[in-house]
């Protein structure tokens, strides 16, 4: 009987281990990859932009005022800015316009709001630009400033008691 005992746990030692051998053997594996990809599509803004009056200026002195406002966006890191001048007339000139009189003026442009103005050209854009915010949440990043010269405001004409308008229209890209 000891002999069939030794026997019986032989054969379940073998098929134990012809079952662990097979299970190895038929267990099925697979894999996949998946990459992850972030994009931007690129949006840009442009917000708080204000109107500009300029009153009674000192005389001997140039009429200037500036306004700060806010360029935001994501997916690019430059943008470019033009300023074009809606004065009616199809020129490459910033004027106010007032009393069949054209007042010209000059605008400046600052990619911050303490840093100098660099002077534009109606109509041209200023390229390369850093963007400095992704959006505009109630900070201010940039500003303008237009400038009547006293020669250009302060002559008998002009000084008829006449407002001069005009509309700055201000257009921001993603470069």
């Amino acid at each position: 009987m000891h002999k069939n005992v030794v026997r019986s746990l032989a054969s379940a030692l073998a098929a134990g281990m012809l079952f662990s051998a097979s299970a190895a053997t038929m267990a099925a594996t697979n894999s996949a990859s998946s990459d992850i990809t972030l994009t931007f599509n690129p949006s840009i803004v442009i917000a708080d932009v204000g109107d500009i009056t300029i009153t009674d200026p000192a005389l001997g002195t140039d009429a200037v005022a500036s306004d700060a406002f806010c360029i935001g966006g994501f997916g690019f890191p430059t943008f470019s800015i033009t300023f074009e001048s809606n004065d009616g007339n199809n020129d490459t000139a910033f004027s106010l316009s007032g009393n069949g009189l054209d007042v010209p003026y000059s605008v400046g442009f600052d990619n911050s709001t303490n840093g100098p103005f660099t002077v534009v050209n109606e109509g041209e854009p200023l390229t390369g630009l850093d963007r400095n915010a992704a959006s505009c949440s109630g900070s201010d990043n940039a500003r303008f400033q237009i400038t009547v010269a006293n020669s250009a405001w302060q002559t008998n004409d002009v000084l008829d008691g006449t407002s001069y308008t005009d509309t700055l229209l201000i257009t921001v890209a993603s470069e």
